[in-house]
C-alpha cells in the first residue's frame, strides 16, 4: 500500500490540512483546484480511510488524517534534509536549520551564532523559534527541530544533551541597590527581600527555589513575569533583584545590571546544545552547533583576559 504513496500526496494533503481549503491549497501549488482534490482522493483510497471532514467550503482534519500529518511532516522534512546533504557532500555547505532556543540564552547566544553562520555559511538559512525547555524536547523528539540550546537536563532516553557551559546562580541588581557593592551575597541575606521571579512554569524558577528552600530562606516575591527582558527591565526599574545565571545578561550589557555571585557552593545550571539521538545531524545543524562552540570559545578567552589584566 505505501509504496503507491508519491511525494506530491505528501505535499497536496499537507497544503489542504494548512489552509483548511482545496481553492487556496491548489494557489498555494500552483495547480488547478480539481488536480488538488483528485490527488487527495487518490491518497484516501490508498490508505483506506477519510483524511478530511468536509464543512462546506472548509475542510478539516479526520482523526486519521491529524495522525498521517505527523508523519507526512516528518517524511517531507527527512527528504529536505537528504537533498541538502548532496550539496553540503558536494562542498557547498548549504541548507536550512529549525533551531530552537530556551528564553534565557535567546539573547545570550543566538545574535552572535548567526552573525557567525551569516558571514561563514552564507548558504545555510536558520529558523530560531522561542520554547521552554520541554518544549524543545518535544519538537526534537517529534522530528520537527534541528537543534536545541537550552538546558542540559538529560530528562529524555531520546535526546543527546552536549553541556557546553554550567553557571552558578547569581543576585541581578540595579547599580543602585544597596546589594550592588558587595562582592558576594549569602542566600540568607535574601529573607524578607522583594524580588522579581521568573514563573514556577519555568526549569530556572525551579531551580532558584530549591536553592531557597535549602537555605531555608523566603524572599518576598512581589513580581512573577514570564518574559526574561521584562524580568530584567523591572530589576532596573523598579529597583527588585531577582535571582538567575548571569549568562542572561550576556548581550544584555547596555541595562547596567550587575550579577553578585551566590556565597558558597550553589547549584550550576548547564546549558548546551540538544539533539535528537533518532536522526544524524544535518552537515547545516553542525554548522550552527559549531558557531555556537567558537562564539562560547571566543567568550571565554575574553573573560579569561579581563582576569588577568585586572
Amino acid at each position: 500500500m505505501n509504496e503507491l504513496i508519491e511525494i506530491r500526496h505528501l505535499r497536496y494533503f499537507l497544503a489542504v490540512a494548512e489552509t483548511e481549503n482545496f481553492t487556496r491549497a491548489a494557489e498555494r501549488l500552483h495547480i488547478t483546484q480539481p488536480s488538488v482534490s483528485q490527488q487527495i482522493a487518490i491518497l484516501e483510497r490508498t490508505l483506506h480511510t477519510p483524511l478530511f471532514r468536509r464543512i462546506g467550503k472548509r475542510v478539516q482534519l479526520t482523526e486519521a488524517g491529524a495522525a498521517f500529518r505527523k508523519g507526512a511532516q516528518v517524511v517531507l522534512r527527512k527528504l529536505k534534509e537528504a537533498c541538502e546533504s548532496v550539496h553540503d557532500v558536494a562542498g557547498l555547505v548549504a541548507g536550512h536549520v529549525d533551531l530552537a532556543v530556551i528564553p534565557a540564552l535567546h539573547v545570550a547566544w543566538v545574535p552572535s551564532v548567526l552573525e557567525r553562520m551569516s558571514r561563514d555559511y552564507p548558504g545555510v538559512t536558520v529558523s530560531v523559534q522561542e520554547r521552554d525547555s520541554s518544549g524543545i524536547e518535544t519538537e526534537l523528539e517529534a522530528g520537527r527541530l534541528d537543534l536545541g540550546f537550552g538546558l542540559a537536563t538529560r530528562s529524555s532516553p531520546t535526546i543527546r544533551y552536549e553541556r557546553l557551559v554550567s553557571e552558578p546562580f547569581s543576585l541581578l541588581v540595579s547599580e543602585k541597590h544597596e546589594f550592588a557593592k558587595r562582592r558576594t551575597i549569602d542566600t540568607k541575606d535574601l529573607q524578607g527581600v522583594r524580588l522579581v521571579l521568573l514563573p514556577n512554569s519555568f526549569d530556572m524558577r525551579r531551580a532558584a527555589d530549591e536553592i531557597f528552600r535549602r537555605s531555608r530562606v523566603r524572599p518576598r516575591v512581589v513580581f512573577e513575569i514570564d518574559s526574561i527582558d521584562s524580568v530584567l527591565l523591572s530589576v532596573l526599574r523598579a529597583g527588585t533583584p531577582t535571582l538567575l545565571p548571569a549568562i542572561v545578561l550576556r548581550g544584555r550589557e547596555a541595562l547596567g545590571l550587575r550579577a553578585v555571585p551566590l556565597a558558597g557552593k550553589t547549584r550550576h545550571i548547564d546549558f548546551g546544545l540538544l539533539w535528537s539521538s533518532a536522526s544524524s545531524a544535518s552537515p547545516a545543524a553542525l554548522a550552527v552547533a559549531a558557531s555556537l562552540k567558537a562564539v562560547i570559545t571566543k567568550a571565554r578567552s575574553r573573560s579569561a583576559g579581563k582576569v588577568t589584566r585586572s
